[in-house]
């Protein structure tokens, strides 16, 4: 395959080249100091101190990552202050600050792999599950911006910005090879090379294999009926996945890419089709390429130059008896290659300026939908065309503990007709070492995407125009934090989204007619000790209102949030132990009733100290074997029953 070709030698490249450049340290264990002097690149693309971007910045390491056992992205976004997690036993979704939408496929919200983006270009996806890109013990850390802190970046960053930072080959520092063993006869396995070369050249590559037969036996009560198994769904929930990365630094240049395909059976009879079909499957891969180039010209100017190739496919069979026997083909591929350029200076007294120009050309946006006996067509489509963006920012150091941040971005896409100009404007006030201030104001807006423009014409032969979705975003924090390692944030925000695509419930053409109200409350204290230990816990409040329908409680909204995460060294630091409470308050569901609040208690107890280079870690997740409730949007039901307690045992060796 073409994809996989351009990937193998990509990591060949990176395993063959030395060259000169000091990387920095790894970041595997912070204390509170560090994560609030540590550079943000995400807050603003000017790499500020966390204490004083111009958002609410959220910050997990590689070594919480390790500390608390996270198998997947979504697992680890899951642990984080106002966000929360859904999956309805094929995706797993993101939710952030008491907004979710069915079938949204993490769209509204950018991710991004060392600042490049990822949501692809048909569904502007972004996966976050076993088909995420990486896995999770190549993670530096990641980076969680809310919306009011990363509307600088345009389009998808609607709510936010989820930028996951790789590690360097100094961090792994020689051989990997890891292997696990899970509930539900899941494996896994990995080989990993990463080194920094007495030159300064620094390569990672890295390749796993995932495979898990699933739940066995998945009951549903809305297929109990004899010609359907009596709603038991046998052996439907097989996963299996494949990934490649590499990354490669010499001097100013940074190559990286990766490769990954995923396999998943479908349980859920999803959209009509026949349950307990082992035909049933969806298939996934995604790849991409980027070259970057940074330089500094000066003490106070630096550029920044990239170009990318990225694609993604998606493959469904979904199998159906209405009109007799067949199986539905769904197929999209998309093609997307781009590049970036950015200058920053400090050259003008008491201002930090940034200009940047991103260019993106969607090559090919292709949806193609068949039946075979008889053969038939339903769906054919493709687009193509042109994504320009100016930014822009000032950050003017008013007073000597006063900073206004000033940001304008103009976007032009395609996939609109017109123009989109947005403002993001902060104020950062630190009348104390130890206390900040922020007040901030952003507007930002979200395309149709390719999907989305072909809904009306697939289910109904109309192509109306769609606009943009559009949201101002208002947010009061105050962060704290002592010499001892204690960190306290609290925040006040207010979200107006308009125009958000949605059924017209008079016309059932997908329309702009949504319209929500987010008030909300954030409240979080963490502190690390020198020797390992860690605590925090953080309560989000969100009332979610939906406009359009009187200001009714939004469907999929919790209102309550709580995380609670404690980490503790045992027997002289032989293990550590971490301990995680997510907590998620009740859901209106999408039909009738609700989805039940849950807590999820999970254990993990790490070492690496048993032999030289070898790394043991034993993890049990839903410590207390509770099947809670997710919410899904379906005709036949709108809540699926998660699986209950699940164990893992992880080995790394390194030499």
């Amino acid at each position: 395959m073409r994809e996989l070709s351009i990937s193998a030698i990509l990591l060949a490249c990176c395993a063959s080249v030395a060259a000169r450049e000091t990387a920095p340290e790894d970041l595997t264990n912070l204390s509170i100091e560090q994560l609030q002097n540590l550079e943000i690149i995400s807050a603003s693309r000017l790499g500020q101190k966390a204490s004083q971007a111009p958002s609410s910045v959220s910050i997990l390491t590689a070594s919480d990552i390790r500390t608390f056992g996270w198998r997947t992205l979504a697992d680890a976004l899951n642990s984080m202050r106002g966000l929360f997690t859904s999956n309805d036993r094929n995706y797993s979704y993101v939710g952030v600050r008491g907004f979710i939408q069915p079938g949204d496929y993490n769209s509204r919200v950018l991710f991004m792999i060392d600042g490049q983006r990822m949501n692809e270009n048909i569904f502007d996806s972004a996966n976050i599950g076993q088909e995420f890109m990486l896995d999770m013990d190549l993670v530096e850390r990641i980076e969680f911006i809310p919306g009011s802190g990363s509307t600088i970046y345009g389009a998808n960053a609607f709510l936010g910005l989820i930028n996951v930072i790789t590690k360097k080959g100094k961090a792994v520092n020689g051989a990997q090879l890891a292997g696990e063993v899970a509930s539900f006869d899941t494996y896994k396995g990995r080989v990993s090379y990463g080194k920094q070369f007495d030159n300064g050249a620094d390569v990672l590559v890295s390749a796993s294999h995932y495979d898990t037969g699933g739940v066995e036996n998945l009951y549903f009560p809305a297929f109990d009926a004899p010609d359907t198994n009596n709603g038991i769904a046998h052996n439907m929930d097989a996963e299996r996945s494949d990934r490649l990365f590499g990354r490669m630094q010499f001097e100013e240049f940074t190559l990286s890419g990766g490769f990954v395909d995923r396999y998943k059976r479908v349980p859920t009879a999803a959209y009509g089709s026949i349950f307990n079909d082992p035909r049933s499957h969806t298939y996934d891969r995604q790849f991409f390429t980027n070259l970057k180039y940074e330089k500094a010209l000066s003490a106070k100017t630096t550029v920044m130059a990239k170009g990318f190739y990225q694609g993604y496919d998606y493959m469904a069979e979904d199998p159906y008896n209405n009109l007799g026997n067949y199986i539905y083909h769904d197929q999209s591929s998309g093609r997307w290659w781009g590049g970036e350029a950015q200058l920053t200076t400090s050259v003008f007294d008491r201002h930090r300026l940034l200009f940047g120009l991103e260019y993106q050309y969607d090559q090919t946006q292709r949806q193609f939908g068949y039946v075979t006996q008889p053969y038939q067509i339903y769906q054919d489509s493709d687009l193509s065309g042109h994504r320009v963006e100016l930014y822009a920012q000032d950050d003017i150091q008013v007073l000597d503990n006063l900073v206004f941040s000033a940001g304008l971005r103009l976007d032009q896409t395609h996939m609109l007709k017109r123009l989109q100009l947005n403002p993001r404007l902060g104020l950062i006030w630190n009348p104390l070492d130890s206390t900040t201030f922020k007040l901030l104001y952003s507007s930002t807006f979200r395309a149709p995407h390719a999907w989305n423009l072909d809904y009306n014409n697939y289910y109904y032969g109309l192509n109306p125009t769609l606009r943009e979705e559009q949201i101002k975003s208002y947010e009061a924090i105050v962060e704290w934090h002592s010499h001892g390692g204690l960190k306290i944030l609290t925040s006040l925000f207010y979200n107006d989204i308009s125009q958000l695509l949605q059924a017209n419930p008079n016309t059932y053409l997908l329309d702009n007619v949504g319209r929500y109200h987010a008030y909300g409350a954030e409240w979080e204290a963490e502190k690390r000790w020198d020797s390992g230990r860690m605590f925090k816990a953080s309560y989000t409040y969100s009332l979610f209102t939906d406009e359009a329908r009187q200001g009714i409680w939004a469907y999929g909204s919790p209102q309550n949030i709580f995380k609670l995460h404690y980490a503790e060294p045992l027997f002289d630091n032989f293990v550590k132990l971490g301990i995680e409470n997510i907590y998620i308050g009740d859901r209106k569901a999408f039909q009738s009733g609700k989805a039940d609040a849950y807590n999820l208690v999970n254990l993990n107890l790490s070492s690496d100290r048993l032999l030289h280079g070898l790394d043991v870690s034993f993890g049990v997740y839903n410590l207390f074997d509770s099947h809670y409730e997710m919410l899904v949007n379906s005709d036949r039901y709108d809540l699926l029953h998660m699986n209950g307690r699940e164990f893992r045992l992880k080995l790394q060796l390194t030499y």
